[in-house]
This record gives structure tokens, sequence and C-alpha cells, in this order.
């Protein structure tokens, strides 16, 4: 009978470890919250290639991290990478870093915030997916003009998290002489003293994002396009952010900038999310099929293209 009892106690406690840690899981991916680090993670810095894997994370990134030139990182779904305070993460080869929409991967502070991305002449096509990047502040400059920086790069950002950085010098992404393409991101509570994007001399497409509760301390543009290749801006929502206006153009040549569909808000023209965590859309929002009609802009569904992060092809997440 004792034996019986302590086999049914035993049973008891793994079941119950098995679902707390089930819905600590879940809660973790449907809230988007960050689990304190603990004594228990790896310590990395310096040159890096290879795969970094999700068994050994959480990861602590001591000093710079940087991917050098034709080096290849792939970052597991599912990791996370806290940076110390003066460390940025430097690629100058290749970059994958894509997670899923239950699994994303982090890139935060140690602390209270660290010192960035820096994409340097990476003409790999890098690609960024699924991940939640917050808390960047750079202490100093160091090569970096933003709190991400490409310069000379290309790289593909899509689905992805931009929140919580407050850049006391420079704007919180910066673009030089670079390919990118910022499709179906949030970016949120962010502040910057100058623009949240900067763009001078680039490839830029940047369609079907949200821009929510971000402030420009100085009171400048949200995004700021320069002399431009061709900067693309379409199907976007802008919502409850503080600027002196949501886009400024510099550049004189018209053909080379396209700036379409896009919503602004206002405390009279509300977009209507469900809530201000996903920001998906109400069904009778006035962003629903309200995005470019050409079909290279439909929804996953072959419907009209829905304005910000959930409309167009890469709306399925």
């Amino acid at each position: 009978m004792k034996s019986l009892i302590n086999y049914f106690t035993r049973f008891f406690i793994i079941s119950s470890l098995i679902l707390f840690s089930s819905c600590e899981r879940e809660l973790f991916d449907k809230e988007l919250i960050l689990p304190p680090i603990t004594g228990l993670y790896t310590e990395i810095s310096g040159n890096i290639n290879g795969k970094l894997i999700r068994q050994n994370s959480p990861y602590f990134v001591t000093k710079d991290l940087v991917v050098e030139t034709n080096d290849t990182l792939i970052i597991e779904p599912g990791v996370i990478l806290y940076f110390n305070e003066r460390a940025k993460f430097v690629i100058k080869g290749f970059l994958k870093a894509e997670g899923t929409r239950n699994q994303r991967i982090y890139f935060s502070a140690y602390k209270s915030e660290w010192n960035g991305i820096l994409f340097s002449s990476s003409n790999y096509n890098s690609i960024v997916k699924f991940c939640i990047i917050e808390k960047i502040n750079p202490l100093d400059e160091n090569g970096l003009s933003g709190g991400i920086s490409f310069i000379n790069s290309s790289c593909t950002f899509q689905n992805n998290y931009f929140r919580n950085s407050q850049i006391t010098k420079g704007s919180l992404i910066s673009l030089l002489n670079s390919f990118i393409t910022m499709n179906n991101n949030i970016f949120m509570n962010n502040s910057f003293s100058n623009n949240l994007i900067h763009s001078d001399n680039n490839r830029l497409r940047l369609n079907n994002n949200v821009f929510f509760n971000n402030k420009s301390i100085s009171n400048s543009a949200l995004v700021s396009i320069k002399k431009s290749i061709f900067n693309e801006v379409q199907n976007n929502i802008f919502y409850r952010n503080i600027f002196s206006e949501e886009i400024k153009v510099t550049e004189s040549d018209s053909t080379k900038v396209l700036i379409d569909y896009n919503f602004f808000g206002s405390t009279t023209n509300d977009p209507q999310f469900w809530n201000f965590e996903t920001f998906r859309l109400y069904y009778l929002s006035p962003c629903k099929d309200a995005g470019n009609p050409s079909p290279e802009f439909n929804d996953i569904d072959g419907s009209r293209n829905d304005q910000g992060a959930y409309g167009g092809p890469g709306g399925n997440w």
C-alpha cells in the first residue's frame, strides 16, 4: 500500500511539473514575456560562426559578438541572447536568425541596455525573422550611427517586434548604401533622439508594418528618406506616435520614392486594433482591404491587402 501511495505521489509531482512547464511556455509565447536571466547561461563573445542552439540558451554576450566576412551564423528558434551593456552584435558575413511564431528569438539586454546591431559590408542577404529586438541604447558610437545600423549591406527583416529601446543619440534604425526589406514588423514603445528609421542612399522596402507609441525626442520625422536609390513605403499603420511628421523625404527625384496606401491615425482616425500587444485588426477596421490593390500585395487568402503587420503575403503570423 505504501508503495502504491509513493507511486501516485511521484506521478502527481511529475505531472504537475509538466503541466506548469507547458503553461509557462504557452504564456511566454503568447504574451512575448522574456524570462529573467538566471545563473544558468552560456557565455559567448568574439568571432562566431556555425550555430547557436536552443539547448545551450540563454546566451550571455559579454563582449562584442562578430560574424566575420565569409562566415555564417545560424540562430535556432527559441534562442535567447542577453547582451552586456557595451556589447554589440556585428555581422559582416551571413546571419540567419529565423524563429517561428511560437519560438521567437530574443535579442535583449543583460541589465537595462546594450550596444545594438551593426551590419557592415554584409552583402549576403541575411534574414531576421520572428525575433524580438529590444532595450537597445548604444553607450558609445563605436561604428554605430543607430541602434541597428546597416552600412553597405543587404538583409530582410520580417515578422519581428522592435520594442522598448531608448536611443539617446541617433536613430533607432540607420541605413546607408544598403538593400533592406522590412515587411510585417511591429515597432512599439521606442524613443530616439533623431528618427525611428533614417535612410540615406538605399534601396528600402518598408511595407505592412505597424508603428505604435514611438517618440522622437527632437520632434523629428519617424521615417526620414534622404538620397534614394529607391525607397518604397506602403501599407503601413502609424498610430499614437510623437513626431514632427510621419515621413520626411528630401530626395528631389520623385521617381525614386514611392509612398502610398499608408494609414495615419489620429484621435479621430482609429485603426481599431483588437489590442495593443499583437495589433491585429478588428473586423470593422478601416485598415481592412485598404492596402495596395495590386495582386502582388494580396493577403495570404488572396484578398486585397490589409494595412498593418498582418497584411500582404508575409502577414500569416
